[in-house]
Order: C-alpha cells, then structure tokens, then sequence
C-alpha cells in the first residue's frame, strides 16, 4: 500500500501544488497593481502567508537601492545588514524618512540547482505625505 501511495501521490498533489501557485502568484500580480497598500493585503492573505513563497517586503533608502542596482548585494541579508548599519547611524527620524522604497519579494525554489532563490519582484517608490 505505501508503495501505490508513493507512486499515485505525486501524479495527484503536483499538478494541484502547480495550480495553487497559479492562483498565488496572480493575486500578487493584481496585488501589485494597487501598490503598497495591495501589497499589504495580499501579505495578509492565504497566498501571502504560504511559507513556501515567503512573500515580504523590505524598505529600503536611496543609497541602499543605488547599491542593490550596482549588484554590491549577493544576498538579501547583506541588503538587510546594509540596512540596519544605517538605522544604527541615523537617528530614528532620519531613517524613517529616509526608507523611500519597498522591495516585494519571495522565494523560488530551484530544482536545477537545489537551491532557494531570492526574487525581488518589484521596487515600489513609498508616497510621503
């Protein structure tokens, strides 16, 4: 029995895995579309909160983002370090106003090379009001 189990259960789980990420990545892509504030929503909801993806966002400063597009960063923890450096440096007024954008991001797994990438799917310039 565990061997049929073994061998039906993946025909069946992976194309229903395969949908729910349809449906996942089409509610950010409609998300998106509203701004932060869709990102928001979408990071509250079912899809937003699937582990597998773990959707978030990150803000970021100009000078932050300036090295994020040279490719100084490998890795999101370096952006977030990076980041963190200059909350540390600045007093908390100054790095409140100074995270003037938001990086939307999630995981990937891939299979090619059994690793876990990080996609930074859009940059969002924050409104001040």
């Amino acid at each position: 029995m565990d061997f049929l189990v073994a061998m039906v259960m993946p025909s069946i789980s992976n194309p229903i895995i395969e949908l729910w990420d349809n449906v996942v990545f089409e509610l950010a892509e409609k998300a998106k579309d509203k701004g932060i504030k869709g990102i928001d929503e979408f990071l509250e909801s079912p899809g937003g909160k699937e582990k597998r993806y773990d959707f978030a966002k990150t803000n970021i400063s100009q000078d932050t983002l300036n090295k994020f597009l040279k490719g100084e960063f490998k890795t999101l923890k370096e952006l977030s370090d990076t980041q963190n450096n200059l909350r540390i440096k600045m007093n908390n007024y100054e790095y409140e106003s100074s995270l003037i954008y938001t990086l939307f991001h999630y995981i990937k797994k891939d299979e090619d090379v059994k690793k876990d990438l990080i996609i930074i799917d859009t940059i969002f310039i924050n409104e001040k009001n």
